[in-house]
């Protein structure tokens, strides 16, 4: 490792350290923690809306020897799984301060900041975001559009940079960090809302899920909802999906590698900390960027869906779970959005 990469690897991986969730975080109710926030900002009561109850469909695995339902969190304001993410974070940090007058910075790839930015605007919260170097100039003035703050990592760090730069930026400006990789609330929301969700459409269509199959970020999505499925069927197995290019605790330093978006290891061997008190609970699968483009095309053209490349994992995923056992088992698969600009153009030119 090179000198000007030791010093990321040595903040991002002191915040992580530090701020790493124990079980019992995981586990407490995120209710009591959005019934505080709500109090001090009535807003976000008005925000919540917004957030969750988003349709649930059937599509036939990759073999047709099963269906996968695809959680399709496109239905969330700002269209990803990340608006609920952004939500819990926001609550999660009102609570704590005991105020919205909050100054918060975060790092994002892209969806949960324009999440964040989104909500912070209607908030009237100071909001200040660092993006890995090199991400697109329209995801940047989209941010500024709603009035957050906009700065990079350093070249050649990729995700971790930007975290790396989001931990200075908390230290030197005296913002409170998010730091969505160690937010325990997320995950006890994706519990109690995401997970709940599925759980209460699969029992009502007579479903007993054999496997969910999330793409892992921060691990908050996947966490929460295989909690959820757990506790109601406790035999249901729970698939960490990660890019072939960036796989769980990947030892390789972050670099731009084209991958599924959003998804990924955090590089040096860092392991996500909200997955790793879980780790015996879930089996590791990746997918390679192209077979997720690939995946994309076929649900489009054969079912009419457009999914981000990290769902098309998910699906592909599950697809060969249920295609490689008894026939007519069905299992879940979380769409995290529609897909970025970025992902269609490469998909058509896979």
């Amino acid at each position: 490792m090179t000198a000007g990469a030791a010093r990321p690897l040595a903040d991002a991986a002191r915040a992580l350290a530090e701020r790493a969730p124990r079980r019992a975080d995981i586990e407490a109710p995120f209710a009591e923690v959005e019934r505080a926030a709500h109090r001090l900002v009535p807003e976000l009561a008005a925000l919540r809306p917004t957030v969750g109850a988003t349709p649930m469909t059937a599509v036939p695995s990759e073999l047709g020897r099963g269906r996968v339902w695809l959680k399709l969190e496109s239905a969330n304001t700002a269209g990803t799984v990340k608006a609920r993410t952004a939500y819990a974070l926001l609550c999660a940090a009102v609570a704590q301060a005991g105020s919205a007058r909050v100054r918060i910075v975060e790092y994002s790839g892209g969806s949960l900041a324009l999440a964040l930015a989104e909500f912070c605007a209607l908030l009237g919260i100071d909001l200040r975001l660092v993006v890995p170097h090199g991400s697109p100039e329209r995801l940047r003035r989209t941010l500024r559009g709603h009035g957050a703050q906009v700065s990079a990592g350093r070249p050649g760090t990729g995700f971790l940079g930007a975290l790396d730069e989001a931990v200075r930026v908390a230290a030197a400006e005296e913002r409170y960090l998010l730091l969505q990789h160690c937010a325990a609330q997320a995950a006890a929301m994706h519990r109690e809302h995401t997970g709940a969700e599925i759980a209460e459409r699969l029992a009502a269509e007579g479903v007993t899920p054999a496997v969910l199959a999330a793409s892992v970020g921060s691990g908050g999505t996947a966490l929460g909802a295989a909690l959820a499925l757990r506790e109601r069927w406790p035999d249901c197995g729970a698939l960490a999906v990660f890019p072939a290019e960036a796989p769980y605790g990947d030892p390789a330093p972050p670099d731009g590698t084209p991958r599924m978006n959003g998804t990924g290891g955090l590089g040096h061997g860092l392991l996500q900390p909200l997955l790793a008190p879980y780790q015996e609970r879930f089996t590791f699968r990746t997918v390679a960027y192209p077979e997720a483009l690939r995946a994309m095309r076929h649900l489009r053209s054969a079912h009419g869906l457009a999914v981000s490349s990290s769902g098309a994992g998910a699906w592909l995923q599950a697809s060969r779970e249920l295609d490689h056992g008894p026939a007519g088992r069905e299992a879940v698969a979380v769409v995290a959005g529609r897909g970025t600009i970025e992902e269609w153009a490469h998909a058509a030119g896979d």
